[in-house]
């Protein structure tokens, strides 16, 4: 009996010994989840305005509205469960649960407009690009302008375009592109630069725009470069 008891007790005080595999694992799983966390009232931003584009062909400022509504409530709720965390739910009260909710969309409202009008034009390749920064759409701003805090070394090499364009440049004129102005009254394409950039940046900027619901291709024609674009709603997962 005895024998199976310390057999028991070994086993037991074995399995609590500290594994770094399990302990890496926890600590990955963490970080992803606080990413995750901290990303998601972006994703609602840009994914929810492109969702309500995509599925109901809503205006572009009532699209961008409805992504905003649904970036500050993300982030009133996690306001919320932080502050039920913190203080005793019998001590909250509606008024303070209103102005929080008024004080997050001012926010993110204040945060997208930052991001329509600060690009500054550095990261575009030259005045064209600059002088046609205005024709793109606000969604592709908004992002552009947020992922410059992770990659300032990006660069716009091309943006608007016409069907001449194309002759110019020696290749087969095209019918459709959405690098030419749509009937939402914006260019709905850009192209960024890859030459000369670390391959990991390039696949950062990839996913990261492919995560918001655009298009992200990597292609050639006018050299190499990475082709960022948002489907118009009659022709949905054209790039």
């Amino acid at each position: 009996m005895r024998n199976y008891t310390n057999q028991y007790v070994t086993e037991s005080q074995s399995s609590k010994k500290w594994s770094w595999k399990w302990e890496l694992t926890k600590f990955t799983i963490q970080i992803i989840f606080i990413m995750f966390s901290l990303s998601l009232p972006f994703l609602f931003l840009i994914r929810g305005a492109i969702y309500l584009y995509h599925e109901y062909n809503i205006n572009t400022w009532i699209g961008l509205v409805g992504g905003i509504t649904m970036s500050a409530l993300c982030i009133w709720a996690y306001f919320s469960i932080i502050s039920l965390m913190i203080v005793n739910i019998k001590k909250i009260r509606f008024s303070h649960l209103k102005w929080s909710a008024i004080s997050v969309a001012l926010i993110v409202l204040s945060y997208v407009v930052f991001a329509l009008f600060s690009f500054t034009g550095n990261n575009a390749k030259n005045e064209k690009i600059r002088a046609e920064y205005t024709q793109l759409h606000p969604y592709l701003k908004i992002s552009v302008r947020t992922f410059l805090f992770l990659d300032k070394g990006m660069l716009i090499t091309d943006l608007s375009r016409t069907p001449d364009d194309y002759t110019s440049m020696g290749l087969q004129k095209k019918g459709r592109s959405l690098h030419y102005k749509q009937n939402t009254g914006y260019v709905h394409a850009m192209d960024l630069r890859t030459k000369n950039r670390p391959f990991w940046m390039v696949w950062m900027a990839q996913l990261y725009f492919k995560s918001l619901g655009f298009n992200a291709v990597r292609h050639g024609g006018t050299g190499d470069h990475l082709h960022v674009s948002l489907s118009i709603y009659e022709r949905q997962g054209s790039w």
